[in-house]
């Protein structure tokens, strides 16, 4: 059981890292900037579970940032057109996400492997943040 979860772990991380590679560089990746930037501080030879656990928190803190900037906009603009409904809508989806966040990313924690906790909820900040750009705008 141990080798699958190990075997399953590899090729998720592998996964992760050939998806990253594939995308087209528009914009900075504040995850992928901290991964390269701490390999090479460290001067490590590659990608351990303490790199993804250090980037993934960072880039994670950086996405909800940016997810509270966003929710008071949509505060802001809420108040500004008359509908406070839309507002406490936002609020209660967001607690909703939250909640299921910490599931999901509990589960791929538990049956992928341990970089899944820090990983997954980086991805699903990043998500969320994308989401709430669609309110806004």
């Amino acid at each position: 059981m141990l080798k699958f979860i190990l075997s399953t772990s590899l090729l998720v991380l592998g996964s992760i890292g050939l998806a990253c590679a594939q995308q087209p560089m528009t914009e900075s990746d504040p995850y992928n900037d901290c991964v390269e930037q701490t390999i090479q501080e460290q001067q490590l030879a590659g990608i351990n579970n303490s790199v993804v656990q250090i980037c993934a928190d960072q880039a994670k803190q950086g996405y909800e940032k940016q997810i509270v900037a966003l929710l008071d906009q949509i505060r802001v603009q809420s108040a500004e057109w008359q509908q406070p409904e839309r507002y406490q809508a936002i609020l209660k989806s967001q607690r909703l996400w939250k909640a299921y966040v910490d599931q999901e990313c509990d589960n791929a924690g538990q049956y992928i492997g341990s970089p899944m906790y820090a990983y997954c909820p980086m991805e699903q900040y990043a998500d969320r943040v994308l989401q709430l750009q669609h309110y806004v705008n």
